[in-house]
């Protein structure tokens, strides 16, 4: 009872320490310690982060693409105008030998017509909605960024609460081998015990204060890491940490969802989707460059050539029809045809891809939960295991470094529960956007 209470006495003392040394250090730098929780890194990574504005802006140019693509419904409208002054008339006629007429030595003529397409070949019907999937298909894109980002961020930061948990074990452990050595060094005076024991405890105070400054490194990169990703480099970062629970969450059948049913959720599938819509509109497209265009317009006509000035209007219909074109015109519908038939199979071939990467992320989840129960049950065995070594030292039973083997084990058995928490909070991010789930 008397060393339970020692040992939190003592780790309470020691992280009360590391705290004002922790506050000290950040106000004798001058540097205010921003504190971020998860979901401010992931809005942050999301807001700074090139790969997502890279996105955002293609996904602007297709909106403008497609805003583009509608004018081509409107009427062409078009004005011409000439004006010309010849050095000599343009018409010079001898009558006769008897006088000469001479004109058209300037003028003036000008013009506005507007045509509006009737037929194109669907050209321009199916050049709008090319638009409207070029559109979606930027919004997918951006949609993977954002995911591949948020996953990012996520690792960058259960990486830095995993390290600092691990820290503040140590610091615990140090705690505990700080309180073994006073009690070796009181045995030592009694003459109860050896030098060669208290050297044992102060070697592994030392090894422990060596993965120390390991911890403390690690956690140094972490911090510039995240701080890099999030768009605050240079500014000093620390995580606002969530408490690793101590019982292990639920198995997450909750979340589980069949990959065939799943695979029109997610946004690789929906974009294989319209690579084949966008193959399939670009083929209709080719076969519409190869057909006739009618369109109807009207007109204004004005010109003054011969001092005589006419204006008039008029309405006409016109039709072109590509004929040297259809020489190389059935070879682009052709290729047009494989290119579609390619996109298909492309996208029944990665649709299985899609569906094993599913399965992979339900085993990764699975396989992350499994490793917490089971570190968790370690904690238990090593926590009962330090506590009779410790029994079994006080009374004599056994030597120092029996009990310094206790508490390694103990220490490995928290950082390990640590460890597979984070990797089963990754890990279920991880399939929640492989299924194209929210959390």
């Amino acid at each position: 009872m008397i060393i339970t209470v020692m040992k939190r006495l003592s780790i309470a003392f020691t992280a009360m320490l590391s705290l004002l040394g922790a506050t000290a250090q950040g106000q004798a730098g001058g540097e205010e310690v921003r504190m971020l929780t998860l979901d401010e890194c992931r809005e942050l990574a999301i807001k700074n982060n090139a790969k997502v504005n890279v996105a955002a802006s293609n996904a602007e140019a297709a909106e403008e693409l497609r805003k583009e693509a509608f004018t081509k419904y409107f009427p062409t409208v078009t004005a011409s105008g000439m004006a010309f002054a010849a050095n000599k008339p343009v018409v010079d006629l001898d009558i006769f030998n008897i006088a000469t007429l001479q004109m058209i030595k300037r003028g003036v003529s000008a013009n506005v017509t507007a045509v509006q397409p009737v037929f194109a070949g669907g050209r321009i019907v199916n050049g709008n909605r090319l638009a409207e999937v070029g559109v979606e298909a930027a919004g997918l894109e951006r949609e993977n960024a954002v995911n591949e980002v948020t996953m990012t961020a996520e690792k960058y930061y259960w990486q830095l609460v995993t390290l600092k948990s691990k820290r503040r074990t140590l610091e615990d452990v140090i705690a505990l081998v700080d309180t073994l050595e006073f009690q070796v060094g009181v045995a030592l005076k009694a003459g109860v015990t050896t030098r060669n024991e208290l050297l044992k405890v102060q070697l592994r105070k030392n090894e422990l204060r060596s993965t120390m400054v390991d911890l403390d490194n690690g956690i140094a990169l972490s911090r510039q890491l995240l701080a890099q990703y999030t768009g605050l480099d240079g500014t000093a970062i620390d995580v606002a940490e969530e408490e690793t629970p101590d019982e292990v969450p639920p198995y997450p059948s909750d979340i589980y969802i069949d990959p065939n049913a799943a695979l029109g959720s997610t946004a690789d599938y929906r974009l294989l989707q319209k690579k084949v819509n966008a193959s399939e509109l670009e083929e209709k497209i080719a076969v519409g460059e190869n057909l006739p265009t009618v369109g109807v317009g009207a007109g204004y006509f004005y010109d003054d050539v011969i001092s005589q000035r006419h204006g008039f209007g008029a309405v006409f219909v016109s039709v072109s029809v590509p004929i040297s074109s259809w020489w190389g015109g059935s070879h682009a519908i052709k290729r047009r045809k494989l290119e579609t038939a390619n996109a298909r199979m492309e996208m029944n071939d990665l649709s299985q891809m899609l569906c094993i990467k599913m399965i992979n992320a339900w085993d990764d989840l699975t396989s992350a939960h499994r490793k917490m129960e089971i570190a968790k049950e370690s904690i238990a065995q090593s926590a009962e295991n330090l506590r009779m070594n410790q029994n079994f030292f006080h009374a004599g039973v056994s030597n120092v470094t029996d009990l310094l083997d206790a508490q390694t084990l103990y220490r490995q058995s928290l950082d390990q529960y640590t460890e597979a928490y984070g990797a089963y909070r990754v890990a279920r991010v991880s399939y929640l956007q492989a299924t194209g789930q929210e959390e």
